[in-house]
């Protein structure tokens, strides 16, 4: 009799501590089960969040020596959220960060661990056909794919050292743990061969990575009268017209 009642007893409690295992939802799924839970690999100068979810508590903490590192954590439904920044001098390798689940209300606590690698060049970038042939005034795309393998967003910005009225620089945000594909353009405004770079930077980390491309860019009758336009604040106003001229004849030399 005894026997079987600590049997059923032994089930039930097997069964409790199932249902109120707590439970990681992001930036992995995972039940916690006393191991730590590995979250994955950032790079320093990153945020990442922790989603937690048990019915049991209302709140998180981050336990000393990474305290620090956290904001206030976010109850919202059955979740509970909380964003960690890691510093631009922290150090690589594995860290171990211990939390505190806690119930406000009722004083329950639970502590559990996870694990995240901290590395460089976490992200990347690729550039399609970067020796392209287009004409003046057209916009020229580029093929940009993105690949962010942290936990946390990435904000990339990508630069050139073409004029700023043939080229914009741009910012693009990287999920975690994503690939991102998007098109950058170039509009031309002078005909000829021009040798120039893309230059993408990390905002967080300042990693940079840089690709040489070459643009060759024919004319057009329109193209060769306007070409003077974009040089005019360089040179005097009295040039002006021998400029143009010189442009009309140039076309037929070609």
């Amino acid at each position: 009799m005894f026997n079987k009642f600590f049997l059923v007893l032994a089930s039930f409690l097997l069964l409790f501590s199932f249902a109120s295992a707590l439970k990681v939802v992001f930036p992995v799924e995972a039940e916690y089960n006393g191991n730590s839970i590995e979250l994955g690999k950032i790079s320093p100068g990153q945020s990442f969040e922790l989603i937690v979810f048990d019915e049991r508590f209302n709140g998180l903490e981050v336990e000393s020596p990474f305290s620090d590192w956290s904001q206030e954590s976010v109850f919202e439904g059955k979740n509970i959220s909380i964003k960690l920044n890691i510093p631009l001098d922290a150090s690589l390798g594995t860290k171990k960060i211990s939390f505190t689940s806690f119930n406000s209300d009722s004083g329950l606590t639970e502590s559990f661990d996870v694990l995240i690698n901290i590395q460089n060049d976490l992200w990347s970038v690729n550039v399609s056909d970067l020796d392209k042939k287009t004409k003046v005034n057209s916009d020229t795309e580029y093929l940009v794919i993105f690949s962010n393998e942290s936990i946390g967003e990435q904000k990339i910005s990508v630069y050139s050292d073409l004029p700023s009225f043939w080229f914009k620089p741009q910012t693009f945000e990287v999920n975690a743990k994503s690939i991102l594909k998007e098109s950058i353009n170039i509009t031309p405004k002078h005909y000829g061969q021009r040798q120039f770079n893309f230059l993408f930077k990390s905002d967080v980390s300042g990693e940079e990575i840089k690709f040489n491309s070459k643009l060759s860019v024919e004319s057009s009758i329109l193209s060769k009268y306007s070409a003077p336009l974009y040089g005019f604040p360089f040179f005097t106003p009295s040039f002006f017209p021998y400029y143009l001229v010189e442009s009309f004849v140039g076309f037929f030399l070609e």
